[in-house]
């Protein structure tokens, strides 16, 4: 083989191996960081789940809350980009035993671009849990009332979009994940409205979205590592909505009761 040959099959080697070292990385740094799954493996055992859900609810019954948004990290905290500190939120309604239960948003297994409203129990929620820790935000009685009632109403149904991506930008109504599914259910309750272009333009002119560092390489090759990470609702900027965003709409609203983090006790 000439030494041209080995040069040019050598480049090729090297772009083989970059390639599919950033589908590794894709797939162990970014691919989880806003999945919106309870299918997985667990990190803890089910007795520590069901302790660290119990821990939530005596910190909600504590508060005599009716209704609070729970966020949990799918990831460890080293793997989140900048900006993102859990990967999973749900509504906490109370129930008629004291308990809680849970209303979320999972994509699919057989088919991860399409979700469904699921409601299951604090333990459960907690199952891919990758960090002691919960981010608890607790919206003021009034908003708490107007939230307990709609999730249990058409409208809730309504301001779902099925069509699902990982980093899906509220701005843009094409699709949905579980953290941008409550945005628009905050903001159903704040305006009154379901009607979902309405939302978002109203969205546009109040809140400010978490922005996602995004290089040029992961932008063109994300997509074909992670069906889910569905990029064509960005231009330059990526933008999604984390647990920070459901904080400011809540806190701009005038409806802010607490935002803070629970540590669990081992």
């Amino acid at each position: 083989m000439s030494l041209r040959a080995k040069i040019i099959v050598g480049l090729i080697v090297a772009l083989l191996v970059a390639v599919f070292g950033y589908g590794w990385h894709i797939r162990t740094v970014y691919a989880g960081y806003t999945a919106s799954t309870d299918s997985g493996d667990a990190l803890y055992p089910r007795e520590t789940l069901e302790d660290y859900g119990q821990q939530i609810l005596n910190e909600l019954t504590a508060k005599n809350v009716k209704l609070a948004i729970v966020s949990r990290a799918g990831q460890t905290r080293d793997k989140l980009p900048d900006g993102v500190m859990f990967t999973h939120s749900a509504f906490f309604r109370r129930n008629a035993t004291g308990g809680y239960d849970v209303y979320n948003l999972y994509h699919g297994e057989e088919n991860r671009l399409r979700s469904t409203l699921v409601t299951d129990t604090p333990t459960d929620f907690l199952r891919l849990l990758q960090e002691p820790d919960a981010g608890i935000l607790i919206p003021d009685a009034q908003m708490q009332d107007q939230l307990f009632d709609m999730l249990e109403s058409p409208k809730y149904a309504a301001v779902h979009q099925a069509d699902y991506s990982l980093i899906s930008n509220p701005f843009d109504l094409r699709w949905q994940n579980c953290n941008e599914l409550m945005l628009f259910a905050i903001a159903a309750v704040i305006w009154d409205t379901t009607d979902r272009k309405m939302l978002r333009n109203k969205l546009a002119a109040t809140i400010t979205p978490t922005e996602l560092k995004v290089s040029p390489l992961r932008r063109h090759f994300g997509p074909m590592i992670d069906e889910r990470l569905i990029l064509d609702d960005h231009d330059e900027r990526v933008l999604t909505t984390t647990f920070g965003t459901l904080t400011q709409l809540i806190d701009i609203s005038g409806h802010l009761d607490a935002s803070y983090i629970l540590m669990f006790d081992n």
